[in-house]
């Protein structure tokens, strides 16, 4: 028995589900099957029954999901300290983000103690930006997108609006449901929510008209600010936005559209498990914090 099986089988102890421990541990059913069969094979007792398509632990499978959690949580720890990764005594500070974060939220620069450092920002995609933090190319990562992955963290450092944002003066004799919007080039995929575009736009309550699709956040705030185009975007990126750009050039929030739920999203700092959360990563979500505040 080794410390991934215990992984494996908390996942299934937490989702009594076969196919949902799979899916939040990224792998195939039949993999999963197969290591819970050499599990208890090994152990000499039954853990799980089938009923249904839903799991239920034997007397034997809720003592070990019950001592699980200790075991992986000191081994984690353990871990953490063996390796002392301590981000802010590295050389070269590594985050992964995307422009969200990266161009209008970088004042959270402000409140790092990284002066004797390097910083390398990586602007990647929700999913590779997880796989980056996980294969150690990059410290730590900021997303509103998580994609759930079996060596990871999401700490959730705050919740967000979002909003419907224009010019003022555009599409003057259109009612909201006819704008035309801008949205992002790549979908997105291996989110918990139905979510399908890097705006966050709540894509199982209402459809929209989309007419122009762009890679970057600058270019679709630009087809905002020349009246060409209606923008999905965190309410603190258009304040900040709001505030260095010329007046004639602002932009407001259009009132929410019927039948569209308010929307907010959580804002997350993803750390391997096997780091301990350090005085780099309070100081970073103090940073996101005090920016998406605005």
């Amino acid at each position: 028995m080794d410390i991934q099986q215990l992984r494996y089988f908390s996942a299934i102890a937490k989702t009594g589900s076969m196919s949902r421990a799979a899916e939040l541990l990224n792998i195939s059913q039949p993999a999963l099957s197969k290591v819970t069969k050499l599990l208890q094979e090994e152990l000499g007792v039954p853990l799980i029954r089938h009923v249904g398509r839903q799991i239920i632990l034997t007397e034997h499978g809720q003592r070990l999901a019950e001592r699980s959690q200790t075991l992986i949580r000191d081994f984690e720890n353990l871990k953490g300290e063996i390796e002392n990764r301590d981000v802010s005594c590295c050389k070269d500070i590594k985050i992964a983000t995307f422009e969200v974060f990266s161009t209008y939220a970088l004042e959270f620069l402000n409140h790092l103690e990284w002066e004797q450092n390097t910083l390398s920002l990586h602007e990647v995609l929700p999913g590779e930006l997880e796989e980056a933090v996980a294969n150690k190319k990059v410290d730590v990562g900021i997303t509103y997108m998580p994609v759930p992955h079996p060596d990871l963290e999401h700490l959730k450092v705050m919740s967000i609006d979002m909003g419907v944002f224009s010019h003022p003066d555009a599409f003057p004799e259109l009612v909201q449901n006819d704008f035309p919007y801008v949205v992002p080039v790549m979908p997105i995929t291996g989110t918990p929510s139905r979510v399908r575009g890097l705006d966050g736009w709540p894509d199982d309550v209402f459809t929209r008209k989309v007419k122009y699709r762009v890679t970057l956040l600058e270019t679709a705030l630009e087809l905002c600010r020349q009246k060409k185009a209606a923008g999905f975007f965190p309410v603190f990126v258009v304040n900040l936005h709001n505030k260095s750009i010329d007046k004639s050039l602002r932009l407001i929030r259009r009132p929410g559209i019927k039948g569209c739920r308010l929307v907010q999203t959580d804002v997350y700092i993803v750390k391997r498990k096997s780091d301990v959360e350090n005085k780099f990563i309070k100081q970073l979500a103090k940073g996101l914090r005090a920016v998406c505040s605005t």
